[in-house]
């Protein structure tokens, strides 16, 4: 609130500002949704402090660059540590203390707000900072209690506030520096709260929301990964990653892109092909560089696989969910069988707070603008893909129905009249399949596979239906004959299923053999 008192008889008023302490519970409670949220802030934090490393040379480059993320079960901690730049011991109190007066505004780092920091306050009863840099002679450490924050934030006492709950809750002591790294940036969670699934601690829901949304190389299993990667190394730090082990793994967490995808235990579908694009800003500069991974669009992609959806990335962080450009497709369910990317470039189209959106701007609409040829696209890979689907399910339901009317003739327990009306049958599937094999959509080779295939089943049905077999019944009396095979028209004609008809026909055949 502010209060105002008079600073001189000329009617000058001076206000006095006071910051309340709701500010605190809305950065460490109310601004992310999902539990989750806080390693990519961290991670966020610790990929910034490697750049700086880098850049002062102190790392010869990113890849010499590590996040630590352990998890200890037993005690309930989880500690996050990169071997970035550092705070100093004489800039570490000031820079832990502040809220909401980050120095990354105008730079190339990631996080520029200064609030990310106490994300995980609202859900621990400790929030531990450490942290030295090159040269000092001891490691700092502030220590939030988490417990007396939500205390003075429950209680009703006006003379409270923000300051006033630092001052409290906060304790800076000076740690000998023996058992830490020279250089270094961590962050312990103690006790953090039991939610849903534990996820705080349950290491695979973190190791699958860090690869999905933290700045992860892609796995060597993802075959167009170092071509998305030259895309994107000309851009900046657009494509940057950083080693993430979780509990000392000795292989990085990497991003979730394989070179398939997995529908279900006996449905999937092959990545096939990469396309690139760039969109323009305003200025006519570039905005945004994306690429697409098209496949053979089944449906829509399992939340599991950790792909699905235009995704968006500023800094190589994911920025929202699976669906934050879902305004751009023809029909809302296309998005969630996309599989790509939009790394936006723009320093002008800025995460929210929450990193959830993007802040609403005229160049968000131009970005929005832009992708939605990118969404046509999409779609029409979808159309093209189903109605494909759709020609080969015809062709291979026709393929099974010859076959098994074939099976009926070479029987041959059926009247002429009935085996007559099979082969008009199958002169009408062969041209179905005919058709679908000659679809306009389907690319060259596939038609000549199909068509191949079709040959090979003419053949076999000119086999059987240009020439009469002998008549299986021929040792039987003509008369009853006739009377069979009417017999045997009728349990085909009746029966829905021509296979288990012909199973029944068989065990009958069989029983007349031995009279």
């Amino acid at each position: 609130m502010i209060e105002a008192k008079r600073a001189d008889d000329e009617g000058l008023v001076e206000p006095e500002i006071i910051v309340g302490k709701e500010v605190l519970e809305l950065l460490s409670s109310s601004m992310y949704v999902n539990p989750l949220s806080i390693f990519r802030e961290y991670v966020q934090n610790a990929a910034d402090a490697i750049d700086d490393a880098v850049a002062s040379g102190l790392l010869r480059s990113i890849s010499d660059g590590r996040i630590e993320i352990n998890l200890d079960h037993i005690d309930r901690r989880v500690v996050i540590r990169d071997n970035g730049m550092g705070l100093s011991n004489k800039d570490f109190s000031a820079r832990m203390l502040s809220i909401g007066a980050s120095e990354k505004r105008g730079t190339d780092a990631r996080g520029f707000r200064g609030v990310g920091r106490l994300s995980g306050l609202g859900y621990v009863q400790q929030l531990l900072f450490r942290s030295r840099t090159k040269g000092d002679t001891k490691v700092m450490e502030a220590m939030w209690d988490g417990r007396l924050v939500k205390r003075m934030l429950a209680t009703t006492d006006s003379d409270t506030d923000l300051r006033t709950i630092v001052r409290e809750a906060v304790t800076l002591k000076r740690l000998d520096p023996e058992d830490y790294p020279a250089h270094f940036f961590e962050v312990e969670l103690v006790k953090p709260r039991r939610i849903a699934n534990d996820r705080l601690l349950n290491e695979l829901e973190i190791e699958s929301f860090i690869g999905q949304v933290c700045p992860c190389p892609f796995s060597p299993e993802f075959s167009f990964g170092r071509e998305i990667v030259a895309l994107l190394e000309s851009h900046g730090r657009a494509g940057d990653s950083y080693k993430i082990h979780i509990n000392g793994a000795e292989a990085p967490v990497y991003r979730p892109h394989r070179d398939e995808v997995v529908y279900s235990d006996t449905k999937k579908a092959a990545l096939r092909s990469l396309k690139s694009f760039e969109i323009e800003n305003i200025d006519a500069d570039l905005a945004a560089v994306g690429w697409l991974v098209h496949h053979d669009y089944q449906g829509t992609i399992p939340v599991s696989q950790g792909v699905r959806g235009l995704r968006a990335r500023v800094g190589n962080i994911q920025v929202g969910h699976d669906r934050l450009f879902v305004e751009i497709f023809p029909e809302e369910r296309f998005c969630s069988w996309a599989i790509g990317e939009v790394h936006v470039l723009d320093a002008r189209v800025a995460p929210n707070g929450r990193r959830d959106e993007f802040e609403v701007s005229a160049h968000l609409d131009n970005l929005i603008a832009h992708l939605r040829p990118v969404g046509a696209e999409i779609a029409r890979e979808c159309r093209v893909s189903s109605q494909q689907r759709n020609r080969l399910k015809t062709f291979e339901l026709g393929a099974d129905k010859v076959y098994e009317k074939l099976d009926v003739i070479k029987q041959g327990a059926v009247s002429e009249r009935y085996a007559k009306s099979i082969r008009a049958e199958i002169g009408t599937l062969l041209s179905e399949m005919r058709k679908a094999a000659d679809f306009d959509l389907f690319e060259d080779d596939h038609r000549g596979a199909l068509r191949g295939r079709l040959a090979s089943i003419e053949e076999a049905v000119d086999a059987h239906t240009t020439k009469v077999d002998g008549d299986i019944l021929e040792r039987l009396p003509a008369r009853k004959r006739a009377t069979y095979k009417e017999v045997f028209d009728l349990v085909y004609e009746c029966s829905v299923n021509q296979v288990a008809a012909k199973s029944l026909i068989d065990r009958m055949l069989n029983r007349l053999s031995r009279f």
